[in-house]
């Protein structure tokens, strides 16, 4: 990986951790609601999954669920 490659990935990240610390509604947030903003920072669902403390398939399984619930 190129050191440029691996500066935009860790800057992303940081990012993401950064607003989600600072979010007002932070302790009243939901997994669900996590996966919703870190996914509006570009993470993968591994990346999120790892910062939320759960698994990969969880947030693949939050993401099908609130895309069906955006289309009701």
């Amino acid at each position: 990986m190129k050191d440029q490659e691996l500066l935009d990935q860790i800057s992303k990240k940081l990012s993401a951790l950064i607003a989600i610390s600072f979010s007002p509604d932070t302790k009243k947030m939901t997994t669900s609601d996590g996966e919703r903003m870190l996914r509006r920072f570009g993470l993968n669902n591994q990346e999120i999954a790892d910062i939320l403390g759960t698994t990969r398939r969880t947030i693949e399984v939050m993401k099908s669920r609130n895309r069906k619930n955006k289309k009701n």
